[in-house]
């Protein structure tokens, strides 16, 4: 806990090398609830991405109409300034077809669920890949132009009016539903947090503005800045949190070592590797696949799931874990590859999963008592989004066990979910 803090206040200065990137969103004011109105979002935060219909109806109500569409892996690796954008475009061509003969551009709020700078509401340049992506050309650049460019090729009449990180986004649909949301959280395929920062405590935010040369050339002459608003919503990118030549806090494993090893960003992200959903079941089958080779798991019988690279997915480690029934775990098992399980590999493998899961609810409940000593209080609502979140059992209840732990039985940090 301490130690984030301290790399949260260094993040926060205007000149840092701090893992936490503490990215300025030029939000400064959440919504009230009462707003109305249709508005088309694209949302990319991972392996799938969507695109919605939203209407805004006030009184913290609103519908959505929305399309979801897998990213092919091939996608995750080709040149994005080609490949990735003009298949999102298509895409948001087939779920608004309206768009390509409209009389005037229609606006679109665009979701990118990556580390980015921004020097304005509609630019922003790509820090670094996450999430498993490497499509080279795109770091550096400005997405937004890129996602431009795809529209125009595809033949729709859209125009990107603002670009946030998904966590903000969460931040923003909680915050629309309940007016005391002050942070965001994202706990599915990667992790991420936001919360609202008071300029006062931050220089990166007082810093003077970045003025633009064109509409999406950014020439910067200091980090963004907050204007006079007295708040500004901050992207923590805090899976970045102790990366580096030398971990201070993180319980690493031997485990966490071979798999940061075998990531396509080794060294970086360590705290996302250690919570989220892209790399919990990787790390239970590197823990299993000891087991067997040592004859302890399955009687050393090798099967493809748990000696294949990401073969063991945190969705069968959650299913597992979530069994009622030795039975049950014995029928998951089966269509891993692996038709004779004793009842010890069973309760053994299950309690692998328990173990990993628990340590990753325990790391992101350090993580929220960081914000919330931080903030000064521990009165904090936050909107939070993601499988892991929604779907893996007994994952909320080891976060609020763990903030009881480190903040007292009192504390009063509530989830709400922004879905």
């Amino acid at each position: 806990k301490d130690e984030m803090i301290a790399e949260m206040d260094s993040g926060l200065a205007v000149r840092s090398s701090s893992p936490m990137l503490m990215l300025p969103t030029h939000l400064t004011k959440l919504p009230s609830g009462q707003e109305k109105g249709d508005i088309i979002a694209l949302d990319l935060g991972g392996t799938n991405f969507r695109v919605l219909k939203v209407k805004l109806m006030g009184g913290g109500k609103y519908e959505v109409d929305a399309g979801k569409y897998r990213v092919d892996e091939s996608l995750m690796y080709a040149p994005g300034e080609e490949l990735l954008f003009d298949f999102i475009a298509q895409k948001v061509k087939e779920k608004c077809p309206e768009t390509a003969d409209a009389p005037e551009p229609v606006p679109l709020g665009f979701t990118f669920s990556f580390p980015v700078e921004q020097p304005s509401i509609n630019v922003g340049k790509l820090v670094t890949w996450t999430k498993g992506f490497t499509c080279p050309g795109v770091e550096g650049e400005d997405v937004v132009a890129l996602l431009q460019k795809s529209f125009v090729k595809a033949g729709v009449n859209i125009k990107v009016v603002a670009l946030v990180n998904d966590t903000p986004g969460t931040l923003y649909a909680g915050a629309y539903k309940d007016p005391h949301v002050a942070a965001g959280l994202i706990l599915g395929t990667g992790t991420n947090l936001c919360y609202l920062e008071k300029v006062l405590r931050a220089p990166k935010l007082q810093s003077a503005r970045a003025f633009n040369k064109l509409p999406s050339v950014a020439t910067w002459c200091q980090p963004p800045y907050a204007g006079s608003a007295q708040e500004h919503v901050v992207n923590t990118e805090w899976g970045g949190f102790d990366s580096g030549s030398e971990v201070k806090a993180l319980p690493v494993s031997a485990y966490d070592v071979v798999l940061d090893r075998r990531s396509v960003n080794p060294g970086e992200h360590l705290y996302e590797k250690m919570i989220s959903g892209m790399f919990l079941g990787e790390l239970a089958r590197l823990v299993a696949s000891g087991l067997i080779a040592k004859g302890i798991l399955f009687q050393g019988e090798v099967s493809e799931a748990f000696v294949t690279q990401n073969g063991f997915t945190t969705e069968a480690m959650a299913n597992i874990e979530g069994s009622s029934s030795i039975k049950e775990v014995q029928e998951l098992l089966a269509t891993l590859g692996v038709p004779a399980a004793s009842e010890l590999d069973c309760r053994l493998l299950r309690h692998i999963c328990s173990l990993i899961s628990a340590r990753a609810a325990r790391l992101v409940a350090a993580g929220l008592a960081a914000i919330a000593t931080r903030g000064g209080t521990t009165d904090l609502t936050i909107a939070v989004d993601g499988s892991v979140y929604s779907k893996y059992p007994k994952f909320k209840e080891r976060i609020i066990s763990t903030l009881k732990e480190m903040l007292g039985g009192d504390m009063g940090v509530r989830f709400m979910e922004a879905t």
